[in-house]
């Protein structure tokens, strides 16, 4: 069962990484948990900075995310930080019932011990929230446990339920912004932040295949991502890295069921 964040959180004293350990995570990559998509992506997720998945509903986002959810707890050997992770969610319920297929089926779970006790929850429905949740509620829980993933599922949705001016939206992007490369400073932390999409204004283009959407929040927000994916179906699967200091921009075919995502090219 994973387990969710209360105000109140009283954990262990957590058990700081070795000088051995944290060379080997510094500048790292975090496995997929699929060989293929890893060599796509030159090691899988980058622990450094911001990572950015964008795409509409039901092009895979979350699918990643809770896969990434048990990569991160194998060991380092095996592409993983041997850690636990954070999944903060601003939308809707965290999806468990997903998550305990993956448990049951997933290829990393059938050759690692990984399991839901180390998935910590929180659900947040405003930016104030989600503010105060980066402060204060997230570093307790590292300090109190071994964390190597915090995603957000959806960056977007706080500022499209509040209706704030412009100026106030552009202020809390950069905070927020601030306070997640803060917290992954050590790139020790892969950061994932899921994001919805808007329509491209003025006939943009950003991809070659003629996409019409782009991601939500604007320049402010994308100014602050390290790293951007964007997610999208045409009968099929598509990724395309839109963004990486390591890649060039690329589209590739994946596929999602019962046992995960993975690549398929």
């Amino acid at each position: 069962m994973y387990v969710l964040i209360t105000h109140k959180i009283n954990f262990p004293v957590r058990m700081h990484a070795t000088v051995t350990d944290a060379a080997a995570i510094r500048e790292r990559f975090l496995t997929t948990g699929c060989a293929r998509l890893d060599a796509k992506l030159r090691g899988g997720v980058p622990c450094r900075g911001i990572t950015q998945i964008y795409g509409a509903a039901g092009t895979g986002k979350t699918q990643l995310a809770l896969q990434l959810c048990l990569t991160v707890q194998l060991p380092i050997t095996a592409g993983g930080l041997g850690a636990g992770a954070i999944y903060i969610c601003t939308e809707t319920a965290f999806p468990s019932k997903r998550l305990q297929q993956l448990l049951e089926n997933s290829e990393i779970a059938k050759t690692h011990p990984v399991n839901g006790d180390v998935i910590f929850v929180s659900h947040v429905a405003t930016i104030e929230e989600l503010v105060v949740c980066l402060q204060r509620r997230v570093p307790m829980l590292m300090n109190a446990r071994k964390i190597g993933l915090l995603i957000i599922d959806s960056i977007a949705a706080p500022y499209r339920v509040e209706d704030w001016k412009e100026q106030q939206q552009g202020k809390s992007k950069r905070l927020i912004g601030r306070q997640l490369h803060e917290l992954c400073k050590n790139d020790d932390l892969c950061v994932i932040c899921i994001n919805q999409v808007s329509a491209v204004i003025g006939g943009h283009r950003l991809i070659s295949e003629d996409a019409s959407e782009q991601p939500a929040l604007g320049f402010t927000w994308s100014s602050m991502i390290t790293t951007s994916i964007y997610f999208y179906r045409k009968i099929l699967r598509y990724a395309c890295v839109m963004l990486a200091s390591h890649l060039p921009r690329i589209t590739f075919q994946f596929e999602v069921n019962e046992s995960g995502v993975r690549a398929t090219e």
